[in-house]
């Protein structure tokens, strides 16, 4: 009995480890997002979702960060798996449009 409990207990500050990981991950990401730091952000929240996250936020954050880079197709599927997560989001859905209108004034200059 004795065994259960602590391997219970054991499984629980694990579980509490990688929760806090994955907020710990996510913030910084967001700090480096906000200073331009797009490849260490991308880098943080991989690690972020590896930590076990796939929340609406972090697929809009890392949209964000691939957009930086120039990355409009993989910003593009990451805002769209955002959205499927969080459909009434209205910033995700922002984000979104304003991709679309810059990668269509990028095609248009581009004839």
């Amino acid at each position: 009995m004795k065994k259960i409990i602590f391997l219970t207990l054991c499984a629980a500050l694990l579980a509490g480890c990688a929760v806090h990981r994955y907020h710990s991950e996510f913030a910084f990401a967001n700090k480096l997002l906000q200073e331009g730091l797009w490849q260490e952000a991308i880098f943080r929240l991989e690690k972020a979702r590896a930590a076990g996250n796939d929340s609406a936020a972090l697929h809009n954050n890392l949209a964000v960060a691939l957009e930086g880079l120039g990355r409009a197709d993989e910003a593009e599927r990451e805002y769209q798996a955002a959205l499927k997560l969080a459909p009434a989001n209205e910033q995700i859905r922002l984000n979104l449009d304003k991709l679309k209108k810059n990668q269509r004034k990028d095609a248009d200059e581009k004839k």
